[in-house]
Formats: C-alpha cells, structure tokens, sequence
C-alpha cells in the first residue's frame, strides 16, 4: 500500500494532476455513518483517505473537529476501531490507500511495531501523526517501513529551509504542509500567501505536496490543485456530517467529494 500511494503522488506529481485525499473522523456521527462516509468519498474518486481516530486533546484540530472526535468518544470509539474500518473497506473492496491519522499518545501506548503490524494486516498504507517531531521520526519510520507502510512528514509555513529539507529527506510518498499556522477547521478564504509560497516550495523539493489545513470548498481545493500534488479536507466534511441525515451521510458527502474531484481534473 505504500508502493500504491507513492506511485500514485508521484504520477500526480509527473502529471500535474493533483489528488483528493479527504479526512473521515472514525465514529462521528456514529462508526455505521463514519464507515458509509468513506466510501462515498471512495466512490467519488478520492485517491486515498485520511481515517482520524478520534483523541481527548487533540491539539491541531479546530473547533469543528474537537467536537466530532468528542461525540465520537462518548459514543465509545476506541484506538483499535481505525484497523476495523481499515478492514471494513477492504471487504466492501475499496483499493485505494488508507492512512491512519493519530496522535502520537495514542500510537505510543498502542505500541509502533503493534501498530505497524496490525494496520499492515488489515490492508492500511501509512500514518499521519501531526505532533510526531522529525527529530524522533527515524525509528517509528523504520518501523512502519519494515511492515511495508509509511509515515507522512508535516511542513508549515514557518518551517525553516533546513526544516523543509529534512522532511524532504525523508523519502516519504509525501509532504503534508499545513497551509495555516493555526488549527483545522473550514474558512472562507485561502491563507494569504499560500499559492505564491507553494510554487516557490514545488521547485525546490522532490517530495510530492499536500496540501491541509483550511481548505474547505471545490473551488478552494480546484485553486491549490493547481499549485499543489494533492488536497486534503477535513472540517467542511465534518461540518457538512452535522449537518445531514445519518441516513443520508455517505450520499452527502460522496457527492461533496465529486464536486473537489471534478474541480482538480
């Protein structure tokens, strides 16, 4: 799976053809309505998806998602339901890649080489931990790597060029930047500044870029495409959740996530 996703940002990367990798928060509303709504966003196009597991104090999201993770643990969520949701769409026969967001408390006291070993068994391509520092990235990535998966860098817009060339160094699928310096959550706008300081990035890294953090419509997400390898979206998903039917959540967001699809092509 991690050959997969790397083929597939480099290929994007090659013909400037930019992906849609969205975020679902595992159990929000409940996990029957979180596991329809990734496979709407699957049989939209999406390349890949971002599973969330859901934590207590997870200090990257917005309002928007601090909310969805907290209904989801009150409704009982657990760490290990990301590798049941892993499995659940390889059953209903979805190939595309499937990384696991967490933090890092969470994978620690599960265990990295338990967490490799499980996400890798269920059919799962990689993790996204947002507080891992690179300075402790080289043995959980040895780890994931020895199972076959792979571990996502951040950049942001305040890292320095040493930074940035370190996360480039990594040899990752690719580089997730965070295109705010602030939390998620969905916006009217684009961050001052953020398509001049992603064609500036593009030419300097060898690493595919995608793009988080505030990108909250079609057009938005059509806007950074075109500077960008790929595109992730998270709160206006959930917020657009919260705003629909249980029964008809995986039909909103599948047509939410045509709409981003269309917009890249």
């Amino acid at each position: 799976m991690s050959r997969q996703l790397r083929q597939l940002l480099q290929q994007a990367q090659r013909n400037r053809n930019p992906l849609f990798l969205p975020y679902i928060c595992i159990g929000y509303p409940t996990y029957a309505a979180s596991l329809e709504s990734a496979k709407g966003a699957l049989r939209a196009g999406a390349a890949a998806l971002e599973l969330g597991v859901p934590f207590s104090d997870p200090i990257a999201d917005g309002p928007t998602l601090q909310k969805a993770t907290q209904i989801s643990l009150n409704r009982g969520t657990k760490f290990t339901d990301v590798f049941r949701m892993v499995k659940d769409l390889r059953k209903a026969g979805f190939t595309q890649p499937l990384l696991v967001m967490s933090y890092l408390n969470l994978v620690e006291q599960y265990g990295w080489v338990r967490f490799a070993q499980e996400l890798s068994r269920m059919g799962g391509g990689g993790a996204i931990v947002p507080d891992l520092p690179l300075e402790q990235f080289e043995k959980p990535k040895k780890v994931m790597a020895q199972k076959g998966l792979s571990l996502i860098p951040f950049i942001a817009p305040t890292s320095s060029p040493d930074r940035v060339k370190k996360a480039d160094a990594q040899e990752a699928p690719f580089l997730y930047y965070v295109s705010v310096t602030g939390v998620t959550g969905a916006r009217k706008r684009l961050a001052p500044g953020l398509l001049a300081a992603l064609r500036k990035l593009r030419g300097k890294l060898k690493t595919p870029i995608v793009v988080g953090f505030g990108i909250s419509t079609p057009a938005q997400a059509g806007q950074v495409g075109k500077v960008a390898n790929g595109i992730i979206i998270g709160g206006a998903l959930v917020q657009l959740i919260s705003k629909t039917k249980v029964s008809r959540v995986g039909k909103a967001v599948e047509t939410f996530c045509r709409q981003v699809v269309d917009q890249l092509k």
